[in-house]
């Protein structure tokens, strides 16, 4: 799934820069707009609050099971916003230059992320694909089971090879004077950009049993401060400092595969079939993973697509 991203957005906004402001007919008051971003806030607050309910505390709840929920919510919230933008009457197809650089620029930053995702995927569905074929021939073999395990081995973190810092995501340093309903999409969409560079931030940060990920991400989008996030990161922050942490399926594979290579003959057999329960419960959450991932890829790639075309079609 992974696409070069190379691409950064021209400036095709140049008829916009004279382009005046009667896109906005309808007047919203200011007291009016802040309700519209307080609601917005408050579903995306519902929405991380669902997620939060069940997170244990620190490394514990460090497992692909709940970065797939993680996952799930970044649709909704990108709904929610949609439904904001139209109540206030200031969908994309009326908005000025500032509010479609700073989408075109979060939804970028997001592909990139999703690549580096899907390059650590691609490291685990290797371990996987070895995992399964090896544990195969565990059970295939008739003679002693010493003598057909000795391929089987606990699954490596992925290296990350993704440059953070001015590589990934760039900041753009233009000065911007928003007021009225583009300073509210404005706020309404950093609320999106810090959520879903968190996300992609712990799953990578679990991919490759790192903190460097994580860290990186959150001083991109300049900390989580003041966000919906901030209490849960607080949580879950904990458990990506400690030392040698790592994804619940995959530390659970590597258990089972370390008492499997020094199990004695008597037991060797029951180890073979509880590492396999591990392996199957690992598939499983790992393809559900990988598909979630591809599939909002797909999304975000298709709506940048379908403004950049309106844009075209427009100016």
């Amino acid at each position: 799934m992974v696409i070069v991203l190379g691409y950064k957005f021209p400036k095709l906004y140049d008829k916009l820069e004279n382009h005046n402001h009667h896109h906005n007919n309808h007047h919203h008051e200011p007291h009016e707009l802040s309700a519209s971003l307080k609601a917005f806030r408050a579903e995306v607050s519902n929405l991380i609050n669902e997620i939060a309910s069940d997170s244990k505390h620190g490394s514990e709840i460090l497992s692909l099971f709940w970065i797939k929920k993680c996952l799930g919510i970044l649709p909704l919230i990108n709904k929610a916003f949609t439904k904001f933008t139209l109540e206030i009457d200031y969908p994309m197809s009326k908005w000025e230059i500032d509010s479609i650089e700073e989408y075109l620029n979060y939804s970028l930053c997001l592909l990139e992320l999703f690549n580096s995702i899907s390059s650590s995927l691609s490291h685990l569905e290797k371990a996987k694909l070895s995992l399964i074929h090896n544990l195969k021939l565990v059970f295939e073999n008739s003679q002693s089971l010493a003598a057909s395990h000795h391929h089987l081995k606990a699954i490596q973190p992925s290296y990350l090879k993704t440059k953070f810092g001015n590589d990934l995501c760039e900041k753009s340093h233009k000065v911007r004077f928003l007021k009225g309903k583009e300073l509210i999409v404005n706020e309404a969409m950093n609320e999106m950009k810090i959520i879903g560079s968190w996300v992609c931030g712990i799953l990578l940060s679990g991919l490759c049993s790192d903190v460097k990920p994580y860290i990186e991400v959150k001083k991109m989008v300049d900390g989580f401060d003041g966000s919906s996030i901030f209490t849960l990161d607080s949580k879950i922050s904990e458990g990506l400092v400690e030392e040698n942490f790592m994804l619940k399926e995959v530390k659970d594979v590597n258990d089972a595969v370390d008492y499997l290579l020094v199990a004695s003959d008597e037991v060797k057999n029951d180890a073979a079939k509880e590492l396999e329960i591990k392996v199957n419960k690992f598939v499983k959450v790992f393809d559900a993973v990988k598909s979630e991932v591809d599939d909002l890829f797909s999304k975000v790639m298709a709506l940048r697509t379908e403004l950049i075309d309106q844009l075209r079609k427009q100016y």
